[in-house]
């Protein structure tokens, strides 16, 4: 996931790995803050991607600053990659979906009606499991763990009618 951040947050100018983070920051903070720990060899599988490169320049007072810009393969590798599964884990699946509708300006409209459609359909059955544990009778929830998965439930509604008035949006 990290790696289409990378290549979203670059695809306009070159940017040091430090500029990189801090866009990510403000961009997708409410999804992910990655560290420079994660991002520096994320940059690292992209570089053997050929997906950006890399331009090392020296400052007047001798410092050296790193600076990655996107290739044409980078465009393919991002559409490659924001199209690879989203996690089946819920704890993750969640927030990778967030992430992909945040990045979908860079889709054309094709692309975005077709991913549209593929995460309502893991939506959907996302919303199936959850409302089939509510209904099974020999799953003993405490109150708690009901009262939670009605909220999944109900915050799993509001995002397929959030995608209801994204593919209005891109039909229009």
């Amino acid at each position: 996931m990290i790696e289409i951040l990378i290549l979203y947050t670059i695809r306009k100018h070159e940017k040091t790995i430090y500029s990189i983070r801090k866009e990510i920051f403000e961009i997708f903070g409410a999804y992910t803050k990655p560290s420079i720990g994660t991002i520096h060899p994320a940059l690292k599988r992209l570089l053997k991607l050929n997906a950006v490169t890399l331009t090392e320049r020296y400052t007047d007072g001798g410092k050296k600053s790193s600076y990655y810009s996107i290739t044409k393969d980078g465009l393919n590798c991002f559409k490659k990659l924001f199209f690879s599964t989203v996690s089946d884990n819920p704890s993750l699946f969640y927030n990778q979906l967030q992430i992909r509708f945040a990045l979908m300006g860079l889709l054309d409209s094709d692309d975005r009606q077709k991913f549209i459609t593929e995460a309502n359909r893991q939506v959907e059955l996302y919303k199936y499991e959850i409302e089939k544990k509510l209904k099974d009778e020999f799953l003993e929830l405490d109150y708690y763990q009901t009262q939670i998965m009605k909220k999944t439930l109900n915050d799993i509604n509001s995002l397929i009618e959030f995608m209801k008035h994204l593919k209005v949006e891109n039909d229009g």
